[in-house]
């Protein structure tokens, strides 16, 4: 789909969903909590940039040989955490990863094998030492990218503004006019630098910045309600979703043969995901009842709610919504391997995708989800965040937002330590990139 999405070449993956998480399940050791969150960076288009990475401020961490600091160990555990994880690789060039330190630790920080991709934004440039100074231009010169925040502009006078590749301006300190001059300002002082509204967390918020002329964006504008447009609900994914109430009720094949031969596009599209080359089956799926045969029930619907996002009639903003959908549904079900039954772990997948069906429809939720007949548990997890998925639909919303106490308070009620939620997470990126290529 994408038409790539749940690409033929990575049925593996969803025909075995507990690949990867088994360290999700290892000790719940009493360590520091240390919690990766991130943030995407889309362009006007809706095309994902990138990612800011980030952890939880004054926690204790490990100490570092070398280091001078806490700060200092918090920002080399947090460069070490996007190289090692196995993140940085599945990444790779593609996506930019940017990371906040403090100025103050930048001339001792261990950056000789700094990612091309990777994207440093000090912190506090008022504290910036001389050494921290020729740090950076020592960094510039080795190609490192750098990226500054517009409210340290003064304190970046001693540094050539050639230096800065990016410059990020957070939209909700100032009003409209406040964020033109700000942008005005920006440009003519950093022309070669791409410049990022932050912050941008609604479709008002996000029109606004492209209007100004912002070219790259950081926030969740993209899972929200966009109050200017229609709502979405029409055609394909009218008999999608028809075929996932038949799926999750159960009907038998076939029934579902017979539903998906109303379709020939879905029928294509199916066989066509299967008989890829990339499966090496021993035979080719010759029937829509063969196909449904062989996926049976849960993988099935699984495909289907991937379809809903990139189906016939999708666009930019809703494929960067699939990727997002993705990411959250494989992270609360990594979540919640182990501590949810087996039979109905699949229910956490499903919360994680719908979660974002409202954005996807551009209906509220209560109406995105009226036409499917799903279990009372998700409804509960989508509209009222209650039950015993809501905690990890919450806990994955909170490493989405940078919210670091909300995030150790659900981490807590599942039973996560800081080191599993990681794991999890990074895992949940890494499959989702695979997935979805």
């Amino acid at each position: 789909m994408r038409e790539k999405a749940a690409s033929a070449k990575h049925l593996h993956l969803l025909k075995h969903t507990g690949s990867g998480t088994q360290a999700v399940n290892g000790r719940r050791g009493a360590g520091p909590l240390r919690f990766l969150t991130r943030q995407p960076i889309l362009d006007v288009g809706y095309r994902l940039i990138g990612y800011e990475f980030g952890m939880q401020q004054n926690i204790p961490v490990p100490v570092t040989a070398g280091a001078e600091s806490l700060q200092q160990m918090r920002d080399e555990w947090l460069l070490a955490s996007v190289r090692t994880s196995g993140l940085q690789q599945a990444l790779g060039d593609r996506y930019l990863s940017f990371l906040a330190v403090e100025s103050a630790t930048l001339e001792n920080l261990s950056l000789q094998q700094l990612p091309s991709s990777m994207v440093l934004v000090p912190r506090d440039l008022a504290r910036l030492s001389e050494a921290g100074r020729d740090r950076l231009l020592d960094l510039a010169s080795l190609g490192a990218r750098l990226a500054l925040n517009d409210s340290d502009g003064e304190a970046a006078a001693a540094v050539p503004a050639a230096l800065w590749r990016y410059v990020r301006i957070d939209v909700n300190q100032s009003d409209a006019l406040g964020l033109a001059q700000r942008y005005d300002r920006a440009r003519a002082r950093y022309p070669a630098a791409r410049l990022i509204a932050t912050g941008v967390d609604s479709d008002e918020a996000f029109r606004a910045c492209k209007k100004t002329g912002f070219q790259l964006f950081q926030g969740y504008h993209l899972t929200g309600l966009q109050p200017a447009a229609v709502h979405r609900l029409y055609g394909s994914r009218l008999r999608i979703m028809e075929l996932l109430n038949e799926v999750m009720g159960g009907a038998e094949i076939a029934v579902l043969e017979a539903k998906f031969k109303t379709d020939a596009g879905l029928s294509y599209k199916l066989l066509r995901y299967l008989n890829s080359p990339a499966l090496m089956l021993n035979q080719p799926i010759q029937s829509i009842g063969h196909a449904v045969m062989y996926l049976g029930h849960e993988q099935l619907y699984r495909w289907l709610t991937l379809l809903l996002f990139a189906g016939g009639e999708a666009d930019a903003r809703s494929l960067a919504l699939l990727k997002h959908a993705v990411v959250r549904a494989r992270f609360v079900e990594n979540l919640g391997q182990g501590k949810i039954p087996a039979a109905e772990r699949g229910r956490l997948f499903l919360v994680g995708m719908l979660s974002l069906l409202d954005a996807l429809l551009n209906l509220p939720m209560s109406r995105a989800i009226e036409g499917l007949n799903l279990p009372q548990d998700v409804v509960e997890a989508l509209l009222r965040r209650r039950g015993p998925f809501a905690p990890y639909l919450q806990l994955a919303e909170a490493c989405e937002s940078f919210d670091q106490p909300a995030i150790e308070a659900l981490a807590d009620s599942v039973g996560r330590s800081a080191e599993e939620v990681n794991l999890a997470h990074v895992e949940a990126l890494i499959w989702a990139e695979e997935l979805l290529v």
